[in-house]
């Protein structure tokens, strides 16, 4: 079917896209999903992020201690002194500053032809194709 193909082939050049932005940075587009998310959720878990892309837990403590070695993001215990909460770092949050400018102007550019209300349709469209991708048990 020709829209999953579309899918595909989008989401291959925009990862792609996201290497070329993220790579003089030193971090990977994954990497730059989990700053981006902590930045937007601060003091969330590695937990949150596990449910909130669909991860397995030991690939999301895998980036959270790399990017934590790379001193981008900072630990805060709660009264359960086994939950971590993330927070970036004030390098990380320099660093997530210039990317976050960065893929905006990306994001900017390819929608620019299409007017944010058909943006914000795709957008839901998409989220119920997700859903039912999901659900699907054949």
């Amino acid at each position: 079917m020709n829209l999953f193909t579309t899918i595909y082939r989008f989401n291959k050049l925009y990862v792609l896209k996201l290497q070329e932005i993220c790579s003089p940075f030193g971090i990977t587009p994954v990497q730059w999903l989990v700053i981006h998310h902590i930045y937007n959720n601060e003091g969330c878990t590695s937990m949150d992020i596990v449910k909130e892309w669909s991860v397995e837990k030991p690939t999301v403590s895998s980036l959270v201690k790399k990017l934590h070695e790379q001193g981008l993001i900072q630990f805060k215990s709660g009264a359960d002194k086994r939950q971590k909460y993330l927070s970036l770092s004030q390098e990380g949050q320099v660093l997530c500053g210039k990317v976050k400018e960065k893929v905006m102007n990306l994001q900017s550019f390819v929608t620019e032809p299409f007017s944010e209300e058909m943006v914000n349709e795709w957008s839901q469209q998409l989220a119920i194709l997700e859903e039912r991708m999901l659900n699907y048990e054949g």
